[in-house]
């Protein structure tokens, strides 16, 4: 029985967009708590639904993927703590390979 996570996350403080998959106008600029190939936790300003189809993409290093909203908790008083499931594992590999090398 495995304990913990399946792969280390990577911590950064890397800005990208989130947007709502069905209705791209429903967006914001998030902060990457941390993230691995397999999903991240970010930093909103707004409450994201569990369950939500989302897209996070980063326009400075051609960055795009589809995700799903695991969990939304109260971060500070006007921020929360959102947790991403990546729709397709590992392909994230070049993106943490360049977040390590800021």
């Amino acid at each position: 029985m495995q304990i913990g996570r399946a792969e280390p996350r990577t911590a950064t403080n890397a800005v990208a967009n989130l947007e709502a998959a069905d209705e791209p106008s429903n967006n914001e600029t998030v902060v990457f708590a941390n993230i691995s190939e397999r999903g991240a936790r970010l930093i909103a300003g707004r409450h994201w639904d569990a369950g939500k189809k989302v897209i996070v993409s980063d326009s400075l290093i051609n960055f795009r993927t589809e995700a799903e909203v695991v969990y939304c908790v109260p971060h500070t008083s006007r921020q929360f703590a959102v947790g991403l499931r990546f729709s397709m594992p590992h392909a994230l590999a070049g993106y943490l390979i360049d977040l390590r090398a800021i």
